[in-house]
């Protein structure tokens, strides 16, 4: 029994295993994934200090904005001219008056600048 055996083999002696680096890869890129949103972009800013400025509810008007236009001081409903002579007569008898307005999430920017500007005709700083 005579058996030939050939040297001629194509085969590579080694092979690279890289299941190894791919686990890093994967584990690098879920990684990123997790922190992407948690980098805060934007300018680093410095802001100015100063002293917390304190309120007097009792000595304030609190206008509340709902959707739709709707505006009210305390519970009652007004309109924007209602809110202006309100406003002023506030201010007459009060020079130090100051307002809060509250608004709800999903009322217009527009809605708050109308408001703004009533307070502002009204001449009332605070």
């Amino acid at each position: 029994m005579n058996r030939k055996f050939s040297e001629n083999t194509s085969l590579p002696l080694y092979q690279m295993n890289i299941t190894n680096l791919v686990d890093v890869a994967l584990t690098l890129v879920i990684i990123l994934l997790m922190v992407a949103p948690l980098i805060e972009q934007g300018i680093d800013v410095r802001l100015p200090k100063s002293a917390p400025y304190k309120i007097s509810v009792e000595k304030s008007i609190i206008i509340t904005l709902a959707p739709k236009n709707r505006y009210y001081i305390g519970s009652k409903k007004v309109s924007l001219r209602q809110l202006y002579k309100i406003l002023k007569s506030k201010k007459q008898q009060n020079p130090e008056i100051s307002v809060i307005v509250k608004g709800d999430e999903k009322i217009y920017y527009q809605e708050l600048i109308r408001v703004l500007n009533v307070v502002k005709k009204c001449d009332i700083k605070k």
